[in-house]
């Protein structure tokens, strides 16, 4: 329900376009720290902390770093279990593949190889090889059966990334770059590869020179397919697309973009910054839709301090579907602010978190449940100037018990009366579903149809999305009845609800 509301807000602060519209921090529920690591303990996940799924007998772990280096394996049995059931000789991530080919989950961690031994059980404890480079994900990228450690290295200027592959035998694993020329367009700079649908590789590269000695800097994105022949180990390159700026005044794109996929949805989302008045610190997100090879703009907002943006391996909403974290400057700490990938794009977040830290996270990362209650949590930490470490696990979302149903068929359904009043104490939530892709809007009029308040909601894809309603902003309409509104992109009704205010 947040969407709604926040617009009046955001209408008194400035009058802005919809793209600039950020949310109020305190209308977007906390999550919950669930545990601290002691301050007595030093460097505990310092370099490093990831999800380790069916690690023993059956059961998920967590890697965390310590402070000499190595990694221990903590089991997701109950909460506080800090039992370490395998110790890691490098520090994290920790990768699982098939790198042989014999059926059997091998791993990477730190840059070590360690055999499989048995699926759901720890390896063998003693490495099978060494390659010093920073892992980032396992894909089959030229399609040999065996699967390789991708790695993406520093800013993409010369080496786009490094690819360890697969083989059976572990010692005739290879270890190669991919070099930016003179393989693609030496204007430009690695920025994020993904597995397209058609299982051959995407390169997003960011061009950042002048094409010509008289023409304008050019700016922007170029989507390229990577594919390998089968065994190769340097593939060939197709460019598929582009979205460029050539005028001086257009914004410019910043570094640092990431690409959305998931495992349940088909859309792929790339989500980047643009830089507002050459600042460092003022910025609109932009998300594209990649889905079908193409840059198609989706939604763009204000959103001023965004540090980094990362996708998260699992759910921390209680649904299936990935979710994203946005990581923002906010004082004198850092603001996380967590997206649904179910209702992607979006610029409300569903929830937030600020941990207070004197340091700023480094990483944050879904671990499966460590809390107990079967939602997926989270660990950040950070790479502190003095000990101890900042390492803290925090529990994933868990919506209020409000919820407003509004179910769209296209058609005027009339008024419902809601099962539940909204409680103006608490937050409440409304979920929209939709069927046909487009342009929506909510708005709240009186039972007599004059309208209070209208929010642009966006592009919104066909399915559920939850949108959160600040009812601090209700409180004057307190034992009242008014009338919750879907509309199309043309200003057409599409469903509507009475809500019942306490």
């Amino acid at each position: 329900m947040k969407k709604l509301v926040l617009l009046f807000a955001l209408v008194l602060l400035c009058a802005a376009p919809s793209f600039a519209q950020k949310p109020i921090a305190d209308t977007i529920p906390q999550l919950k720290e669930w545990w601290r690591a002691p301050e007595t303990e030093k460097g505990l996940g310092k370099y490093g902390v990831c999800y380790i799924p069916n690690f023993y007998h059956g059961r998920d772990a967590i890697g965390v770093s310590i402070n000499n280096g190595q990694m221990e394996t903590w089991l997701n049995r109950f909460p506080g279990d800090r039992e370490n059931v395998f110790t890691w000789k490098g520090g994290g991530p920790v990768l699982q593949g098939d790198f042989n080919g014999d059926g059997l989950t091998d791993f990477m961690a730190g840059g070590y190889v360690y055999r499989g031994v048995k699926n759901g059980e720890p390896p063998d404890s003693v490495p099978v090889r060494y390659q010093n480079f920073f892992t980032d994900q396992v894909i089959d990228v030229n399609h040999d059966g065996f699967d390789d450690i991708i790695s993406i290295t520093g800013d993409g200027l010369f080496t786009i990334v490094q690819i360890f592959y697969g083989a059976s035998d572990f010692n005739n694993m290879k270890f190669v770059n991919i070099d930016r020329t003179p393989l693609i367009d030496s204007l430009t700079r690695g920025e994020r590869v993904y597995m397209g649908a058609d299982g051959d590789m995407r390169f997003i590269m960011l061009t950042y020179k002048k094409v010509l000695p008289m023409e304008k800097p050019r700016d922007g994105y170029i989507l390229y397919r990577a594919k390998w022949n089968k065994g190769d180990t340097l593939p060939t390159f197709e460019k598929l697309s582009s979205v460029l700026r050539y005028e001086n005044n257009e914004l410019p794109f910043q570094p640092g973009g990431a690409v959305f996929t998931s495992k349940h949805i088909q859309s792929k989302y790339f989500i980047t910054r643009e830089s507002l008045a050459n600042s460092t610190f003022l910025y609109n997100i932009v998300i594209y839709d990649v889905t079908n090879d193409k840059f198609n703009e989706k939604l763009r907002y204000r959103a001023d301090n965004t540090y980094t943006i990362t996708p998260l391996s699992q759910s921390i909403d209680n649904d299936e579907i990935e979710d994203l974290v946005i990581r923002q400057y906010g004082g004198t700490s850092t603001i996380l602010k967590f997206f649904s990938g179910k209702n992607l794009p979006d610029s409300i977040p569903f929830a937030t978190y600020q941990s207070g830290c004197d340091n700023p996270p480094i990483t944050v990362c879904s671990i499966g449940d460590v809390s107990g209650d079967d939602i997926a949590d989270l660990a950040i930490d950070t790479y502190p100037s003095q000990y101890p470490n900042c390492f803290i696990i925090i529990k994933g979302f868990s919506e209020s018990t409000n919820v407003v149903e509004l179910n769209s068929t296209q058609t005027n359904t009339g008024i419902e009366t809601l099962p539940h009043p909204v409680n103006i104490s608490l937050p409440s939530t409304v979920r929209v579903t939709v069927t046909t892709p487009q342009l929506y809007f909510l708005d709240l009029a009186t039972l007599t149809g004059v309208k209070i308040i209208q929010q642009e909601l966006g592009f919104l894809e066909s399915g559920t999305h939850s949108i959160g309603l600040n009812p601090e902003l209700l409180k004057n309409k307190s034992k009242q009845s008014l009338v919750l509104r879907l509309l199309d992109n043309k200003k057409n009704i599409v469903n509507q609800r009475i809500i019942i205010i306490e």
